[in-house]
C-alpha cells in the first residue's frame, strides 16, 4: 500500500534481535521475592492515581461483565479539544506501545526505518518485528544536530523522532527541529514523532508539533495518558495525523475490543484534568533531586521530562538493586554501556532514599 505517497524501499539490514530486552516498570517482578523495593525505573506521576479517578474505576467494575464500549466518540471529542484536532485525525490504541508496533506493521515489510539512538528500545523491537531494515543515527551528544541529514537518504522511508527523548529527557532543538519536518516532507519521509513525555515538561505544549499535522500530512504524533495519570496497568495511548491512509490502515489492524473498559473511563477521566500544579511539583523536586546527585558525584545529564540519565564510574544499578532500589540500567541502549543509569522524579522521601543509598555505596 502507499501512504501518501510515501516510498517503501529496502537498503540496510535490520540488526539482529539477540540484543538484551529491558525495560523500567518492573517492581511487580521483582516483588516476587517478598523483598520491598522502591521502583525509580517507570517515569511515572510519582503522586499515584487520583482518589477520584479510584473512584470512578472502582464504580466501573459493574460494566465489565458487558464488552467494552467501542464508540470512542466522547473520549475522541475530549482529544480533539485539548489539542485543537478533528477527530477523524485521532487513533486510539492499547497504550503508546502498542500503537508503535501497529504502526510499523502499517507500512510496508522491509521499509527503511531511522531511528536515532539512544532512545526507547520498542522503536527497535518493532522495527524488527516487522522485518524493516534499520538505520541508526548515533546522536552526537547525546542530542538531535545537523549530522541527522548524513543518516537520511532517499531510501528512507520512516524517521522516528522523540521529545523529549528517552532516557536523555532532552528536547530537539526548535529550529532545528522545524528544518528536519520540512526535509522529511520533500523526500517523502514519514515522520513518527513520539511526544509522550512532553505531558511532563513545563509549558510543554510550547513544544508540541501537533499544531503543524495540518502542514506535515507525512507525520503522526504520539501521546499517552498513563505515565501522567499514573495508570501503566491499563494502557491507553493515542496517536494524531492528518494521514487519511494511515488511519484507514491502522483501523483494518486493530481488532475489536482493542482498549479494555478501565482503560476507557480512565481515559475519558484523565482528559478533562488539569494537571498543571503536578507538572509544575514534579519539576520542582526534579531540581533538587539532580542538584543532590550532582553533589555526590553522579554526572547528570539535563532532562525536561520526569527522569534524569545518570552516569558513574562503576555500575551502580546492580548494588541500587540489592539495596531495595529499581533503577533503570541503560546498559541495553544502543551508544551506551553500564555506568549509566535512568531514575524517575518520586516523592521527596523517596528520592531521599535514592541519593542517601547511593551516597553510602560510593562512600560520599
Amino acid at each position: 500500500m502507499n501512504l501518501n505517497s510515501v516510498s517503501f524501499m529496502t537498503s540496510i539490514s535490520a540488526m539482529s534481535t539477540e540484543r538484551q530486552k529491558m525495560h523500567g516498570g518492573r517492581l511487580l517482578e521483582f516483588a516476587k521475592t517478598g523483598k520491598k523495593y522502591i521502583d525509580f525505573s517507570a517515569s511515572i506521576n510519582p503522586y499515584g492515581l487520583d482518589p477520584e479517578l479510584k473512584k470512578v474505576l472502582k464504580d466501573s467494575i459493574d460494566i465489565l461483565d458487558n464488552y467494552p464500549n467501542q464508540d470512542y466518540s466522547e473520549i475522541k471529542a475530549l482529544i480533539g479539544k485539548k489539542h485543537n484536532v478533528s477527530e477523524e485525525n485521532i487513533y486510539l490504541g492499547n497504550g503508546a506501545n502498542s500503537i508503535i508496533f501497529r504502526l510499523f506493521q502499517a507500512f510496508d515489510k522491509k521499509s527503511d526505518i531511522c531511528i536515532p539512538v539512544p532512545s526507547f528500545e520498542s522503536y527497535r523491537l518493532a522495527a524488527e518485528a516487522v522485518s524493516g531494515n534499520i538505520t541508526y543515527y548515533n546522536m552526537e551528544k547525546l542530542n538531535i544536530s545537523n549530522s541527522i541529514f548524513n543518516t537520511l537518504s532517499d531510501n528512507t522511508d520512516i524517521l522516528v523522532l522523540t521529545n523529549p527523548n528517552n532516557p536523555t529527557g532532552y528536547l530537539i532543538e526548535d529550529d532545528l527541529l522545524q528544518i528536519l519536518l520540512e526535509f522529511c516532507e520533500a523526500k517523502n519521509i514519514f515522520v513518527l514523532l513520539d511526544e509522550c513525555f512532553l505531558e511532563f515538561v513545563e509549558n510543554g505544549d510550547k513544544y508540541s508539533q501537533i499544531s503543524m499535522l495540518s502542514k506535515y500530512k507525512n507525520m503522526a504524533v504520539l501521546r499517552s495518558l498513563t505515565k501522567l495519570f499514573a495508570f501503566p496497568g491499563l494502557r491507553f495511548g493515542y496517536l494524531l495525523t492528518e494521514s487519511k491512509g494511515l488511519i484507514k490502515e491502522l483501523n483494518r489492524l486493530t481488532p475489536a475490543w482493542d482498549i479494555n473498559t478501565l482503560a476507557l473511563e480512565a481515559a475519558k477521566f484523565s482528559l478533562k484534568q488539569d494537571m498543571s500544579r503536578i507538572i509544575l511539583k514534579i519539576q520542582s523536586e526534579k531540581s533538587i533531586l539532580e542538584k543532590k546527585l550532582n553533589s555526590i558525584g553522579i554526572e547528570i545529564f539535563p532532562s525536561r521530562a520526569n527522569f534524569l540519565l545518570c552516569r558513574y564510574k562503576n555500575n551502580l544499578s546492580r548494588d541500587l538493586l540489592e539495596s531495595g532500589i529499581i533503577v533503570r540500567d541503560c546498559s541495553d541502549f544502543i551508544e551506551m554501556d553500564d555506568s549509566y543509569f535512568r531514575v524517575a522524579v518520586k516523592t521527596n522521601s523517596e528520592n531521599k532514599i535514592l541519593v542517601d543509598t547511593i551516597r553510602k555505596l560510593i562512600g560520599r
